[in-house]
């Protein structure tokens, strides 16, 4: 028998349980407008977040502004539970979409690509600027940005003795750990994918998202207490991260799970209000008393837990009620998301950087920040419309309108130069 054809039907057999998940010939659920909105407003909630962790007394932060206050973090324990555990479950429901949509082979090219080329390049030319802030403000470093960049590419340059976490020696991804760990959790995923498509698991979710908001609330509350319980806190944000991702990819196509919380929104937006209260009131009297009890910190920490996923399920339902519809600025919006995640941690301590010396006050130079981070990420996604190649460093999608090869081909060669990019830094991240 010929060696090849045995390789192949080998390949084959091995790769079924996966190749039958993806690219399947039925129908896909309508598109989600309320997520597109809630996926625009939850990254856009990050400029905010961000630019209160410059003015937090007791949270650390790459740079702080002069102007510490402890009041802002109760502000920011509004957002703070759930802002991450949304931006994860949303993912989570995209890419069962995309999974429906492309097969194994593209699925995973074009997602390695779509977001280990902007990591990328975040790395090394948009993170940059927040080691040169932390250091100044930290080490006292006397010399320009221009001259610390120009450093910056010696991976053993002992002035960065002191920063050595990172994919390579400095080179950390800072605000971006999210791509970095989306990327592993989709392999992951990959992995998991005949389990997951499995007909007994789909039947088990079915029947979950038939019973009572409560008890879908208890079941998906559980992992995430005992995760709470048994990861060290300091990275719980990942398993937090890649739980809230299975839980958005399992119940994306789940009308009975949506249906919910839409009908009970007003019950979860008084019961979010009263666990913010007590989250803010444990902070001040547990968190922060160096005197409390372990089974106080146990309590609250179980609280805060809940309170990440109360925040979940109440934006999921009020953008059900209120966002559900389609606005000719949607798409627009949706597209300026992924580059105003990449830039806006970096325009916000730059600029806090910048400022800091004109002592502007407590009130005026937070405002400003605020302005010139939504103006300057605006203004770059602007001038990307015009930049074909640039784009996929961004995370958008290449405009090949104006070439005068033909779109398939171009695609085919950008695909591949990307491929070629990332594979140093996608074999380092997962060895």
């Amino acid at each position: 028998m010929n060696l090849k054809i045995v390789i192949k039907n080998t390949t084959c057999t091995l790769l079924k349980p996966w190749l039958n998940v993806f690219n399947q010939d039925k129908e896909l659920p309508s598109r989600r407008y309320d997520l597109d909105w809630l996926r625009v407003l939850a990254f856009g909630l990050l400029i905010f977040y961000h630019t209160g962790m410059l003015y937090s007394e007791n949270w650390g932060f790459h740079f702080k502004s002069q102007y510490l206050s402890s009041d802002v973090e109760n502000v920011m324990l509004l957002l703070s539970p759930w802002r991450m555990g949304l931006i994860w479950f949303i993912s989570g429901v995209a890419l069962r979409f995309i999974v429906a949509r492309f097969n194994l082979g593209m699925f995973l090219t074009t997602r390695s690509v779509k977001i280990l080329l902007p990591l990328l390049f975040g790395i090394w030319f948009i993170v940059p600027i927040q080691l040169y802030a932390q250091m100044s403000q930290e080490a006292s470093l006397a010399m320009g940005f221009w001259q610390f960049y120009s450093q910056f590419f010696d991976l053993t340059n002992p002035l960065f003795e002191r920063y050595q976490a990172g994919i390579w020696p400095h080179v950390d991804v800072n605000h971006l750990w999210y791509l970095r760990s989306l990327w592993q959790f989709t392999l992951l995923l990959v992995l998991a994918m005949p389990l997951l498509h499995h007909a007994t698991v789909h039947t088990i979710i079915t029947r979950l998202c038939g019973r009572s908001l409560f008890t879908v609330f208890i079941v998906l509350l559980l992992p995430l207490c005992i995760l709470k319980l048994s990861w060290p806190s300091d990275t719980f944000r990942y398993p937090m991260g890649a739980l809230f991702l299975l839980y958005g990819y399992l119940l994306a196509w789940q009308p009975a799970f949506y249906s919910q919380p839409l009908r009970h929104w007003q019950a979860l937006l008084v019961v979010f209000i009263l666990g913010y209260l007590v989250v803010v009131l444990g902070y001040h009297m547990i968190w922060q008393n160096p005197a409390a009890s372990q089974w106080q910190i146990t309590s609250i920490d179980m609280l805060y837990t809940a309170q990440r996923l109360v925040g979940v399920l109440l934006m999921l339902a009020l953008a059900q009620r209120f966002l559900n519809h389609y606005h000719p600025k949607l798409a627009l919006l949706n597209c300026a998301v992924f580059p105003f995640y990449l830039l806006h941690q970096s325009v916000i301590i730059g600029l806090a950087y910048y400022f800091s010396p004109l002592q502007l006050g407590p009130w005026l130079e937070p405002t400003l920040i605020i302005l010139f981070t939504f103006g300057l990420c605006a203004l770059v996604c602007w001038g990307l419309s015009y930049g074909a190649l640039l784009r996929p460093l961004f995370g958008m999608k290449a405009n090949y309108q104006h070439a005068k090869l033909e779109t398939a081909y171009l695609k085919r060669i950008g695909m591949l130069v990307g491929g070629v990019a990332i594979l140093p830094m996608a074999l380092r991240l997962m060895f």
